[in-house]
């Protein structure tokens, strides 16, 4: 066997021999692929807030720039600047508009919380059946406010009225009340409608804050000879004030925005005596056709519900 035979194998250079270098490149990490995967997820979400908030937000403070009145055509939106916010300054009514508007935000905040406050401090006290009248205060959160409104106002009715009949029978009125139609009765037969629909959530959440409150407390009070009154004053009351501070907030956002109370009561009238603010941007824009006019009165309607809103959150994230 000759040398020839075997054959030696080719030596390489170092250089060849090396694997081609790689780029290492970093991945997303664990906690950054979460935070994606999140927003991709609600991507959807922004989408259909967009469309449904957004854009009508957008749309209602632009055209309160502008003069558009549906009488002189659809193509008739022209950029007026603060013509409209002007308009509604110099409105003869303005003053009448914004004395409703206080005294409805006023009425309808406290009066409910009032009745709530009464019912819970109740209810918290051990009675016979307590399950039953604590379900049945809640019936009227349960009916929807259209249908209160509307039945309220076929009991106020001044001629086939069940208040007005009954009052009769009962021999404590001779002639049929308007409680719609007249001044001294209009505010006080309002309120009660909205203290019948609004006072079962500020019930609910008054009555929770009482539970919280620890029994020895009371006790304690009782041994040193404190009074009902002194222990509500100095143990109630700072036990659920948080609670009521937010529930004041609230009722006054609700009642600033509210439209359907008042609107399927009165209408805002007897004329212009019971027109608040949310019912105003209806008959602008609805009845009379005024669509600049009335976004105008809309955003300034929003941008003072805003102020209440951003008192509202920092109070929550502080109690929080």
């Amino acid at each position: 066997m000759t040398s020839s035979t075997f054959s030696t194998p080719d030596v390489l250079a170092p250089s060849e021999c090396a694997p081609p270098p790689t780029t290492h490149r970093r991945g997303l990490s664990f906690r950054q692929r979460d935070t994606l995967q999140g927003y991709l997820l609600l991507i959807p979400s922004f989408v259909f807030i967009g469309l449904i908030i957004g854009y009508p937000l957008v749309r209602s403070v632009l055209l309160s720039l502008n003069r558009f009145k549906i009488t002189a055509g659809i193509d008739s939106e022209r950029f007026c600047g603060l013509c409209n916010y002007i308009s509604l300054a110099r409105d003869p009514y303005l003053h009448i508009y914004v004395r409703n508007q206080a005294v409805w935000v006023l009425g309808a905040t406290f009066l409910p919380i009032l009745l709530a406050l009464a019912l819970a401090l109740l209810m918290n006290q051990e009675l016979r059946l307590r399950w039953l009248w604590r379900a049945v205060i809640l019936i009227p959160w349960m009916m929807p406010v259209a249908t209160s409104a509307l039945t309220w106002r076929w009991i106020y009715d001044k001629q086939w009225g069940l208040l007005n009949h009954y009052l009769k029978l009962s021999g404590l009125i001779s002639e049929n009340v308007g409680f719609l139609t007249e001044r001294a009765w209009l505010w006080p037969s309002i309120f009660l409608v909205a203290m019948w629909m609004w006072f079962p959530y500020n019930y609910v959440a008054l009555l929770a804050a009482l539970q919280c409150i620890p029994s020895e407390l009371y006790e304690a009070a009782k041994v040193d000879g404190a009074t009902p009154l002194a222990s509500f004053w100095y143990i109630t009351l700072p036990g659920i004030m948080p609670v009521l501070s937010l529930l004041t907030i609230l009722g006054a956002i609700w009642s600033m925005n509210d439209f359907t109370t008042i609107y399927l009561l009165t209408q805002g009238g007897p004329g212009v005596d019971s027109t608040t603010m949310a019912p105003l941007v209806y008959n602008i824009s609805f009845r009379y056709l005024d669509l600049g006019k009335g976004a105008a009165t809309g955003v300034t309607l929003m941008s003072i519900s805003l102020i209440f809103a951003i008192i509202y959150i920092r109070r929550s994230q502080t109690e929080n």
